[in-house]
């Protein structure tokens, strides 16, 4: 058992301590439950680290669905044009409702999760994804094809928001970026093992494989959820004692053939009506998340970078074919570099924004001891410098890299090239997108679902963007002058870290009172 674990134990009855491990029903005053701040006298959550590593994992997986679902569907688009007796340009409609749908469901999704509870979305939307899929396997025309993906993409893209609400409820700021690069390690690695399974599929099997094999997924992912993770909410169950709200089946089974069940905790008596009125305002905040400066300046740095990852990765497609003379199995294999990277480069930033974190908060005259407890940010901690301090090295290689690569596919020179540009680029855009995800929760750790489908919504604009503009680029100025271009736009973006390390804090202290008067 690690320290943290020892110490969480030390705090908590050890045999009420894991919700999910011993399913005890713990019931505790109506107080503490609706505390999202974390008290100095309470544990920020119960759950031992090994355990919230666990229900991290689980999430950031089903996370990975979602784009994985994405990915996976580039191979077959020639089988399906085929077997339907469509145009490629058709096929590709396909392609573009999924990318609006993925992009606009987390938007109704997240916000439905922060006042509802993680869990009923969860269970919902991967029920839905996994009937989408039998269908899709079984679909008998393109036009129910159609249909079909725009309808799975909403059901997948929930676990997007769903992912980081549930780490912003379970993690505290100093440990938090560790476990935001987890998720954003699998949603990143998603772009290149996807086309890569999809390819394997197709050339061993036939393109309603690829749907079966996305069932099974989401079949995994559903019951993994049901039973693993409990809800996390915080306005319904608190740092996870009062844990019953929406329960797992163990949790269910306890309460209702124990000898003695315990009575109901406060929490779960909520009016749901009251929570319904909730939902339209919450709804339009998606875009009056825009109205805060920090915010839109930390949601368009992750679009950016997230732009390059699908303007590397559309070449691979479009050119390596003609410059290296590659099959489809081997095009496919060149999108790992880009995931293996995005992997790498996630996990090492996570390690250092804790580092960061911890060196500035004792130097905010905070202990260890303090810096492992307290839930909240205090309106004055400098969040931003402790964010961004690490995030120079990456910024700058991205830029440099993106222009490299375009100039050596330009010049056509070995392959071994590009596919090291394609790692460096993979480890600094998922570098960079785990700063702006962390940062994000952190500022809104109430709302970290409803935040994240909006970053969501700018990083798909982005990705559209590039998407549409690569190949006429390309054809017209050059390959080389085109990535050439995509680095100005990562220098003109980042351009705007010094301001948030300026001004973030006067924004940050003038958002917190303007929500307190209104709370008044």
């Amino acid at each position: 058992m690690s320290k943290d674990d020892t110490k969480n134990s030390n705090n908590t009855n050890k045999d009420t301590l894991d919700p999910i491990a011993t399913e005890e029903i713990i019931v505790i005053d109506s107080s503490t439950v609706d505390n999202d701040d974390g008290d100095d006298d309470e544990v920020y959550c119960i759950h031992s680290k090994r355990k919230k590593l666990l229900i991290t994992w689980i999430t950031s997986l089903t996370a990975l669905t979602s784009p994985l679902t994405g990915q996976i569907y580039y191979p077959s688009l020639t089988s399906i044009s085929e077997e339907f007796n469509v145009s490629i340009s058709l096929v590709n409609l396909s392609v573009t409702v999924y990318m609006i749908s993925q992009a606009i469901a987390p938007s109704f999704w997240g916000p439905l999760s922060d006042v509802w509870g993680r869990r009923p979305i969860y269970l919902s939307t991967l029920t839905i994804f996994m009937a989408v899929c039998a269908g899709l396997a079984m679909v008998e025309n393109f036009t129910a094809l159609l249909v079909l993906r725009m309808v799975q993409a909403f059901g997948s893209s929930s676990a997007i928001a769903l992912g980081a609400g549930v780490i912003g409820d379970i993690a505290t700021p100093a440990e938090r970026a560790s476990y935001i690069s987890i998720y954003k390690a699998c949603r990143t690695a998603a772009t290149g093992i996807g086309p890569t399974i999809g390819g394997l599929v197709a050339y061993k099997l036939e393109w309603r494989w690829v749907f079966w094999v996305l069932f099974i997924k989401g079949f995994i992912d559903l019951s993994t959820i049901c039973f693993f993770v409990p809800e996390t909410l915080r306005s319904l169950v608190g740092n996870g004692s009062g844990g019953y709200a929406n329960p797992t089946p163990q949790q269910w089974l306890r309460k209702h053939f124990s000898k003695n069940p315990p009575p109901q905790p406060p929490a779960a008596k909520k009016d749901p009506s009251a929570r319904l009125s909730q939902i339209p305002y919450m709804l339009l905040e998606q875009i009056l998340f825009l109205r805060h400066p920090d915010v839109f300046l930390i949601m368009i740095i992750n679009g950016s970078y997230m732009m390059i990852t699908f303007a590397l990765q559309t070449t691979i497609s479009t050119h390596f074919p003609s410059i290296y003379h590659l099959n489809t199995l081997h095009v496919g294999l060149c999108y790992l570099p880009n995931a293996v990277g995005s992997i790498v480069g996630s996990f090492i930033i996570g390690k250092l924004l804790n580092r960061d974190f911890r060196t500035i908060a004792e130097k905010q005259g905070m202990t260890k001891d303090q810096v492992k407890k307290f839930g909240k940010l205090p309106d004055d901690f400098p969040i931003y410098q402790a964010r961004l301090r690490s995030s120079w090295f990456h910024i700058i290689l991205c830029q440099i890299v993106t222009v490299v690569y375009g100039w050596s596919l330009y010049a056509k020179i070995h392959i071994a090239v590009p596919l090291v540009m394609q790692f460096l680029a993979g480890m600094t855009v998922g570098s960079v997108t785990s700063v702006c995800q962390t940062l994000l929760v952190d500022l809104f750790p109430k709302r970290t679902a409803s935040v994240t489908a909006s970053s969501n919504l700018i990083r798909n604009a982005f990705s559209s963007v590039a998407t549409a503009t690569i190949q006429p680029g390309i054809e017209n100025i050059g390959i080389g002058w085109m990535y050439t271009i995509f680095g100005l736009v990562l220098t003109t973006s980042t351009a705007s870290i010094p301001i948030l390390i300026k001004n973030g804090a006067k924004w940050r202290k003038n958002r917190a009172e303007q929500d307190t008067r209104r709370a008044k």
